[in-house]
């Protein structure tokens, strides 16, 4: 199975003048660049009522993407499925599917942060439930003529949506979190879901055991997990200076301090700024750097080596602007990657059996699938 490259778009706004007009235009920009460089999805975050992503809608900023680009695979990382109403979403994902001409990967979470839950009057407690639910519907809405739903939270009459996606039965379906969720385990071993795990600060191999787990569930399913993909998101930037470098990884930190107080509930606002406050045992940014893909292409491409080797990972999303880091250093940062560090890892990885997909004619063979 070969691995690919993706970039992970969060759209954060440290500096508070900068507007969302510019962070949006910057994404449009790197995202092109990621398609000519050869990079085979650009990943789309969603979040709310605060500077820690100025993305509200993935599927909107896919719908952009998809017309501001022609081989690239735009995905939702992720649809916070729980503040959605299902009949709704289930027809813009297929209309997105059809606007892209069948290049969009659906990826989904039940969410993580009270506020905004609470901003939705939603509730966390019983958001892997809801999630489940709302997947049926989704699998039930995208490939049959029509479909009725009657569950716990969700009622639907027999209903028929217009558009059906141009991808069949329906988009590769993306999973961000949920893994103690017997639901979602069955889908990923039964149904083709595929896990997308993210290691922010700590080093790839915590996230073993949730690998474990979910060959547990394959050889439960009577599946292979040795033939299964697996996705993860990766605190990125290369630079042959080391000056750079440190700042990557300070912003990295950065963008984990606002994921945390906001994940535990103790984020101080000021207006829309979530305020940058240290997380209980931080350790130096010296000593976090290890774990994050920052340097140059030698130590890139040695820490992502390391991630195939320990986890299997098919694809890596890249987050290449962490903390909102300066537009021009992403877009070398990202060329540099492509010129320099991906020769070093497919030569290496190839000596393990493992192909490298990366470049425009990669990208037009998968599409072409």
């Amino acid at each position: 199975m070969a691995l690919t490259f993706g970039t992970f778009n969060l759209m954060q706004r440290r500096d508070p003048a900068r507007t969302g007009e510019t962070i949006y235009g910057e994404l449009v920009e790197q995202v092109r660049l990621a398609e000519s460089l050869g990079f085979s999805k650009a990943w789309i975050a969603e979040h709310h009522f605060n500077n820690y992503s100025l993305c509200p809608s993935p599927l909107v900023m896919c719908s952009h993407l998809a017309a501001a680009t022609k081989t690239i695979r735009i995905g939702t990382a992720v649809l916070v499925l729980p503040l959605y109403e299902p009949a709704r979403v289930l027809q813009e994902i297929a209309m997105v599917d059809s606007l892209s001409h069948g290049r969009l990967e659906l990826g989904v979470g039940s969410g993580y942060q009270p506020y905004e839950f609470d901003r939705f009057h939603a509730k966390l407690e019983g958001a892997m439930e809801m999630t489940a639910e709302i997947l049926d519907i989704i699998e039930k809405g995208l490939t049959q003529e029509s479909f009725s739903h009657h569950g716990k939270h969700y009622d639907i009459p027999e209903t028929r949506i217009a558009v059906k996606p141009v991808q069949k039965p329906m988009p590769p379906m993306w999973v961000a979190g949920m893994m103690n969720n017997k639901d979602i385990k069955r889908r990923v071993a039964t149904k083709g879901y595929i896990p997308f795990l993210a290691a922010a600060l700590s080093p790839t191999a915590k996230l073993l055991p949730i690998r474990q787990a979910y060959d547990d569930a394959y050889r439960e399913a009577g599946t292979d997990p040795m033939t299964q993909p697996m996705g993860l998101m990766r605190y990125f930037h290369l630079t042959d200076d080391k000056k750079e470098a440190m700042e990557a990884a300070e912003r990295c930190r950065y963008s984990t301090r606002i994921s945390l107080a906001l994940r535990l509930n103790y984020a101080k606002m000021n207006g829309l700024v979530v305020e940058d406050t240290p997380f209980k045992d931080e350790p130096p940014v010296e000593e976090m750097m290890p774990n994050m893909i920052i340097g140059d292409a030698h130590a890139c491409a040695q820490r992502i080596i390391e991630d195939v080797e320990a986890m299997r990972a098919t694809h890596i999303a890249l987050y290449s602007q962490p903390g909102d880091l300066p537009h021009n250093r992403v877009m070398k940062s990202l060329e540099k990657f492509a010129a320099e560090c991906v020769p070093l890892v497919s030569k290496e990885l190839g000596k393990r059996g493992v192909k490298v997909s990366f470049g425009p004619q990669s990208q037009r063979a998968a599409a072409a699938e």
